[in-house]
């Protein structure tokens, strides 16, 4: 009788520390901090959002977390911690109880074991809320591509500052990515499409149009600390230019309506401006696989001091490997960015938790590298062929978009 009464007295093993970990306990709070942002059913991946399903991936997973492909690469925070990094990278404890989750067979647990979902990763409410003026279907031309530029305006009448932005993705399934820019009350714009639904626009932007912000797939919101923020002079308009890319078979069924939340303030206490840093004049031979260009600068005293607060680095499909860091005249190395590896799917605007200064004397080096073999997985076009800098997707780029500010 007595064992009768321990045994029904007993906790429920199925969810017990001795039988190990489970999924609604221990699995569920490592997928959703670190890879829900892309595995949702409108994702770019595999959606995590059914529960049976995350358990027959169980080995798969395993498998790509023991080798490091998943999560898939981000900026190194050992080179400079930056906000969310935490998100990024799996520590050896979550990638071991993932290992032991799949060794002991996937189980699911009890429900009520789980702990609660965490908020979605947004900075909403916006005090500007931009997008399109209509629903836009890709006309994607014999490469897949498709630019398109969309008016938008902020309707200040005075200046003032954006102290944070966010990426507004309507249909992540076909945005490659978007570019916004400010273009100043001076500066002519084409004229919208009658059904507005934008504008053709090509190339790297046009003259007159300043770098704002950037998204790619993976991106993150983005705030400034407190007291900073990017000026936005009045009746500022900005385009917002988005690449659209033909993904899959019927994309050219689907439509989209992305757009931009601002976070606007009157005065600031710190200016920031955006200064792209990179380069433009490259060619990568078709089969090399280890191709690199650097943008090499010695830091004028004339220029000022300045202080890098962010970066979003960004290339293509190519990309193998990114570095940017500062070297200082006593020989000293200050890290910025690095990236040992690289995938498109997961670009991130970073904003660094320890500012970098640059001062005069210095030298500062932005390092791209690339994989134009056959071997490549990413490879977009087969043959091989010689990649020069570019929009298309088959095409390069080399950037790291900087935010910062000046004494």
């Amino acid at each position: 009788m007595l064992v009768l009464l321990l045994a029904a007295c007993a906790p429920d093993t199925q969810d017990s520390a001795s039988v190990g970990p489970t999924y609604y306990r221990d699995v569920r709070p490592i997928l959703d901090n670190s890879c829900a942002r892309c595995h949702t059913e409108r994702g770019l991946s595999t959606s995590f959002d059914d529960p049976a399903s995350v358990q027959a991936l169980a080995t798969s997973i395993q498998a790509r977390t023991q080798a490091g492909t998943m999560p898939p690469p981000a900026p190194d925070p050992s080179c400079a911690d930056y906000e969310g990094s935490d998100a990024l990278f799996l520590s050896n404890e979550d990638k071991q109880l993932l290992s032991d989750w799949a060794d002991a067979g996937a189980p699911l647990g009890d429900p009520a074991t789980a702990p609660p979902a965490p908020a979605p990763l947004t900075t909403a409410p916006f005090d500007v809320e931009l997008y399109g003026a209509a629903p836009y279907h890709p006309a994607f031309d014999e490469t897949g591509n498709d630019y398109r530029c969309f008016v938008l305006d902020v309707g200040n009448e005075s200046t003032s500052y954006v102290t944070g932005f966010e990426a507004l993705v309507d249909n992540p399934r076909i945005v490659h990515h978007i570019v916004l820019w400010s273009v100043g009350p001076s500066v002519d714009l084409p004229e919208d499409s009658a059904d507005g639904a934008g504008f053709a626009c090509d190339g790297f932007g046009e003259g007159g149009w300043d770098f704002f912000a950037g998204w790619a797939p993976g991106g993150r919101p983005f705030l400034f600390d407190e007291g900073q923020g990017m000026q936005m002079r009045a009746r500022t308009r900005l385009v917002l230019q988005m690449h659209y890319y033909e993904s899959y078979d019927g994309a050219e069924e689907e439509a989209d309506q992305s757009g931009y939340g601002l976070h606007l303030q009157d005065t600031v206490e710190t200016e920031v401006f955006a200064l792209p840093l990179g380069v433009e004049d490259f060619e990568i031979p078709a089969g090399q696989a280890n191709a690199d260009e650097e943008m090499f600068v010695p830091w004028s005293a004339d220029w000022g001091a300045v202080t890098i607060v962010g970066v979003f680095p960004h290339m293509h499909l190519l990309g193998s490997g990114f570095d940017f860091r500062v070297t200082h005249p006593d020989g000293e190395e200050t890290c910025v960015v690095e990236m040992n590896d690289w995938d498109f799917h997961n670009q991130q605007a970073v904003r660094l938790l320890e500012p970098v200064r640059i001062e005069g004397g210095d030298v500062v080096t932005v390092n791209c590298q690339w994989d134009n073999s056959a071997t490549n997985p990413n490879q977009p076009v087969d043959p091989p062929q010689d990649v020069v800098f570019g929009e298309g997707t088959a095409d390069e780029m080399c950037y790291a978009f900087t935010y910062g500010y000046s004494d």
